[in-house]
């Protein structure tokens, strides 16, 4: 087929807008004990044994949740599966006046009034020491961390612990959920590090009513989880949505920002993402830059039919000759005909046309045309 072209002039404008939308793969769940999803109880002790007994000093993460208004449940480490109260060495309790508190050496005690509430999820920080026998706990509601006890002793009856290996849960009055148990490295000898996948991110010129989008990999390249608590974007005509205030990422778990650049008038655009968490090389700075451009141009393109049996043509543009080509056409065009309004002024586009049957299957492509906008 032969593939010909003509460009037109028109003019248009829209409002620009920086979207910052958060994915997330299914691979970024957070590994639990075992291998094991949850555990729960209500009347009879569950466990759940570690990867291996730690007897140094780490940190051990969990979830969990209470399923009434008013407990008496307890969830904590122990050596072996616990089936005692006393087997736990370190323990967290939503008792039964509605709050959480922590075991220090004989009595249960809390350190701040933190009320609970049915179907919340709680995640618990513990960073224990088995050698000295004490632990600090924390909580993590949303985005707010809230300190249950520092340098807390263990259980007197576990006092002289040598190591420990099992999460122990039982709930007497009401039950309790505990999900996603990962252990990591002590909080001394942590590294924790979220890396980009890039501090500068040009789009390049992108025509005003058109947008470009392009992602960034957040890593977490330390040995302990890492919390992001909040993404921002500064810059005049920026704006952003999508935050990930919240989310933990394990060692070696990332997640992916998608940035799109639409801008509002001709002329270059910077700013900013900024994203803040409780790694060491917080905030992570990513420089944002475009240039939005009038696209008063189009291509109209034009070719032979193929031959009985055509169901529909697909179009395909390229910047440089020979390919790679992008498809123009989200679905084929019956007609012999196509208008391509996102060309830029002072550049170079390369179109070929495919021939599709009604099993849609494709054909080779035509011959190629250029076309120079002015």
């Amino acid at each position: 087929m032969t593939l010909v072209f003509e460009t037109r002039k028109y003019s248009a404008c829209c409002k620009l807008i920086l979207v910052l939308v958060v994915l997330i793969a299914s691979h970024l769940a957070v590994p639990a004990a075992n291998s094991q999803t949850c555990i729960s109880s209500s009347g009879s002790w569950a466990n759940a044994a570690l990867p291996q007994a730690q007897s140094s000093s780490f940190r051990v993460v969990y979830d969990a949740t209470p399923s009434a208004r008013v407990m008496d449940a307890v969830a904590g480490l122990s050596f072996s599966s616990a089936y005692h109260f006393t087997s736990l060495a370190v323990a967290t309790h939503f008792d039964s006046t509605g709050v959480i508190n922590v075991r220090n050496g004989s009595v249960f005690t809390p350190s701040t009034r933190l009320r609970y509430s049915p179907g919340v999820k709680y995640h618990f920080i513990l960073d224990v020491n088995v050698s000295a026998h004490t632990y600090s706990a924390y909580v993590l509601i949303g985005t707010t961390q809230t300190t249950l006890g520092t340098n807390l002793k263990f259980r007197s009856e576990q006092s002289g612990v040598k190591s420990l290996n099992n999460v122990g849960d039982l709930g007497t009055v009401g039950s309790l959920k505990i999900c996603n148990i990962v252990v990591t490295a002590a909080l001394s000898s942590a590294r924790l590090i979220l890396n980009p996948s890039t501090t500068n991110l040009s789009f390049g010129k992108v025509g005003v009513s058109s947008s470009s989008n392009q992602n960034i990999t957040l890593t977490n390249a330390g040995n302990s989880s890492v919390t992001i608590s909040k993404v921002t974007v500064s810059g005049v005509g920026f704006n952003a949505s999508g935050s990930v205030a919240g989310l933990i990422l394990s060692p070696n778990q990332s997640a992916t920002l998608r940035a799109t650049f639409a801008p509002a008038a001709s002329g270059n655009q910077s700013g900013a993402i900024v994203v803040s968490s409780d790694a060491t090389n917080s905030p992570a700075n990513i420089a944002l830059s475009g240039t939005g451009v009038v696209a008063a141009h189009s291509v109209a393109l034009s070719w032979h039919p193929s031959g009985s049996g055509t169901a529909g043509y697909n179009v395909y543009v390229g910047l440089d000759s020979g390919g790679p080509y992008s498809k123009l056409t989200p679905a084929p065009v019956n007609a012999l005909a196509y208008l391509d309004t996102s060309v830029l002024t002072g550049d170079s586009y390369y179109y070929v046309v495919t021939a599709l049957d009604s099993a849609n299957h494709e054909s080779a492509p035509s011959s190629e045309v250029k076309a120079v906008i002015p």
